[in-house]
């Protein structure tokens, strides 16, 4: 006997409805890999936030880039100032500034100093040690590759003749530069007891020092900043 089923097509409908949504679902996960949507959304919004985060770091980034464009677009004066301050550590520019004065006056030696000029590159050494900025002997800029050379003839700073009175120009700090060379037992007072010099130090407020614009050779010497 057949079997009447009532609303045969709504049945149908219900059955290929539900095989649909089912589909639908395992179409979802697959695309979240596996994860639910409200995982899939948590992780999204994560993902949004470093980038996020990522974003803002590089905006700081070419922000900084940008000052630095526009303060060397109109910096001609910075650039000089920079060039300025080099070119004084190097010794090629003139320089006045507060600092002392050393004059090594015979006090009645035999021998002159010269011939132990190890002293004299003693308190070079001390006044550098002591953050001079500049330094000069008998008005001769000392920079980074000055030599003394012992001659027959005499003592040279480079090409020139150093001649006795011997005075040193150091600009930095007067206190500072003052007591590197007074220091007990120091360079000072080993020059004035054993050698039978006077070491005459006095401070001022406006040392100038010319820069130093002499092409220097390549001499195998002593040189002041060993």
């Amino acid at each position: 006997m057949k079997i009447k089923i009532p609303y045969k097509s709504v049945v149908i409908c219900s059955i290929f409805l539900g095989i649909l949504i089912s589909i639908q679902f395992k179409t979802i996960n697959l695309e979240n890999e596996g994860m639910t949507t409200s995982k899939k959304g948590e992780q999204l919004l994560l993902e949004l936030k470093s980038l996020k985060t990522v974003e803002n770091s590089l905006k700081e980034q070419i922000n900084t880039i940008k000052k630095e464009i526009d303060k060397y677009k109109d910096g001609d004066d910075i650039l000089k100032a920079e060039i300025n301050y080099y070119e004084e550590l190097a010794g090629y520019t003139d320089i006045n500034g507060p600092g002392i004065t050393i004059k090594l006056i015979n006090n009645g030696s035999e021998d002159s100093i010269i011939y132990n000029y190890d002293l004299i590159l003693s308190i070079i050494n001390k006044l550098n040690s002591a953050q001079a900025t500049a330094i000069s002997i008998n008005e001769e800029r000392i920079v980074f590759d000055t030599y003394l050379n012992l001659k027959e003839d005499g003592l040279y700073i480079n090409d020139t003749k150093v001649k006795e009175p011997i005075t040193i120009n150091a600009i930095g700090d007067k206190d500072t530069l003052e007591s590197a060379l007074k220091i007990k037992y120091g360079i000072a007072w080993e020059i004035e007891k054993y050698y039978n010099y006077k070491v005459d130090i006095k401070s001022d407020n406006n040392i100038s020092i010319n820069g130093y614009d002499k092409k220097i050779k390549d001499i195998d010497v002593g040189n002041l900043n060993e």
